[in-house]
């Protein structure tokens, strides 16, 4: 493997191409034990078309500071791969327009690495790889990469947490755990997973720090979850280790979703991540969030869209408060101004919530919209700030939408739940290689990049199967009428320069 390889996609006039190929992927299966994975894939694209972004994402891959041990020991028995390949190569796979693992055998990378798809399914399910220190171990280091960067020091926009949740869709009935979900998309209840994420950004790269699983109980008797109780008695259920991480993990599954944000938001001070404001929606904005805010060591501000609800406010000179009263009253003594660069009305009063001095901003465009209010514990801030660094909350609906269409951040179909968080996780570490390299190589989007990655290795993908196809149809054709097949095979691209184009792209494209 460290010498020039892929030898299957050349011609060669000593002997068959079919011998090749055979010999190829035994030596590639007898030597999977001391194979660097990312070391090959670049040096595969080397021999047949260089690619930056690749070169790139597997130098990047190569440099994570990871070992079997936190990625569940060296090995499994009867796998050939060592813990730490089989991750490097769960990694790739999407770009290898590999679907799934039941497509794993067919693709580049099982021709390269061997290795059958029970070895990821068994690997997805173990219950004793601590997923959310992996994530931090890797987003650590990329923040590192980008805090030191002059674009970053110069940027006018704070170093921010973003918290926000989303669904997760599965059609799958005996999914561990699952249940009846409130989806604010469909407005219905929908069948599948929430998820909470906790999201780092400084305007210009996002990267995902941390997530959990939740379900929701359900409202109605005798049907927990929204399930009958005999749907609820065929999902799928396993005993494990009280310790384990997964065991930990699912005990998160019921907690308030404002509970766990805070527990998240504590993991990324004790990671030593730096940020200076959360940026939440409505959902989460509340008293319990801002006393939090307020009592950490670290120094953050909370900054979040509240509900215009009957939340009372102690304000200087009305007294206790509604959003709705405080707006009137703002209205009435014509403290509403006009920004064109937003193109809204604001108006902006400091209030008590609770112990705590808050900052309020209301805000709404054209006459027929309500009214919308911005709540900071940061009370030096002016209208224009507070919507300036909101407007940075963008960045987590960007990861929902790109990592669900690219990556496939709802497309896990595994009964186990462990198998979820893993799914979940390496999509997250996925989407942070990927935002590292469009800071680098300073691409528009994330789409952009993941569409160049993936049609470059599906472009030679398919050039090398049919190419492959064609070696294999001459030699069977030259056996049968008796002719030397690499004879056969130079006679057949001397006459068809279309079969000679399609070789030498094949060769070193």
């Amino acid at each position: 493997m460290h010498k020039k390889g892929f030898e299957y996609f050349r011609v060669s006039r000593k002997m068959s191409k079919l011998d090749v190929a055979k010999k190829t992927y035994s030596k590639l299966k007898a030597m999977s034990k001391i194979t660097k994975i990312p070391s090959e894939i670049r040096n595969f694209f080397s021999e047949k078309r260089r690619s930056a972004v690749m070169d790139t994402f597997t130098r990047l891959l190569e440099n994570i500071n990871l070992d079997c041990r936190s990625l569940g020991g060296m090995k499994r028995p009867n796998c050939r791969l060592t813990n730490l390949q089989v991750f490097q190569i769960l990694v790739l796979l999407p770009f290898f327009a590999v679907k799934g693992f039941s497509h794993y055998g067919g693709s580049a990378l099982s021709r390269m690495f061997g290795g059958k798809k029970d070895m990821f399914y068994s690997y997805m399910s173990q219950d004793d790889i601590n997923w959310r220190n992996v994530i931090y171990r890797i987003t650590n280091w990329l923040v590192a990469k980008v805090v030191v960067r002059d674009d970053h020091k110069k940027s006018k926009l704070p170093a921010v947490l973003i918290a926000d949740d989303t669904d997760l869709p599965k059609t799958g009935f005996q999914m561990e755990s699952i249940g009846k979900i409130f989806s604010h998309v469909h407005r219905k209840c929908i069948l599948g997973y929430k998820s909470l994420m906790l999201c780092w950004s400084d305007g210009r790269t996002q990267f995902m720090l941390d997530f959990s699983l939740h379900g929701e109980k359900g409202k109605i008797e005798g049907k927990e979850q929204g399930l009958t109780s005999a749907q609820r008695k065929r999902r799928y259920g396993r005993e494990r280790d009280k310790d384990s991480h997964v065991a930990r993990r699912k005990e998160e599954y019921f907690m308030s979703k404002v509970a766990r944000l805070m527990e998240m938001v504590k993991e990324a001070i004790r990671n030593r991540i730096p940020f200076e404001y959360l940026l939440v929606d409505s959902w989460f904005t509340c008293r319990e969030l801002v006393d939090f805010a307020c009592r950490r060591h670290k120094k953050f501000h909370l900054l979040g869209m509240a509900k215009m609800g009957n939340t009372k406010y102690e304000t200087a000179h009305w007294g206790e408060l509604s959003a709705k009263a405080i707006v009137a009253k703002l209205k009435a003594k014509k403290e509403v101004k006009y920004s064109r660069k937003y193109r809204c009305h604001y108006a902006g009063i400091e209030v008590m919530l609770g112990k705590h001095p808050v900052k309020m901003f209301f805000c709404k465009r054209g006459k027929k919209e309500a009214w919308k209010v911005l709540l900071t514990t940061d009370t030096s801030l002016n209208f224009m700030r507070a919507y300036e660094i909101y407007s940075m909350r963008w960045s987590i609906e960007v990861f929902f939408s790109d990592s669900k269409r690219m990556l496939g951040l709802a497309d896990c179909s595994s009964r186990d739940f462990s198998a979820h968080i893993a799914h979940v996780s390496l999509v997250m570490i996925r989407y942070n290689m990927l935002a590292s390299i469009k800071r680098t190589l300073d691409y528009d989007t994330i789409g952009g990049l993941f569409g160049d990655m993936y049609m470059g290795v599906h472009e030679l993908t398919v050039i090398e199967k049919i190419w492959g196809i064609i070696v294999e149809v001459v030699a069977v054709v030259a056996e049968l009428i008796g002719a030397d097949s690499d004879e056969l095979t130079m006679q057949i691209l001397e006459n068809d320069k279309r079969l000679a184009a399609l070789r030498a792209y094949a060769q070193a494209a």
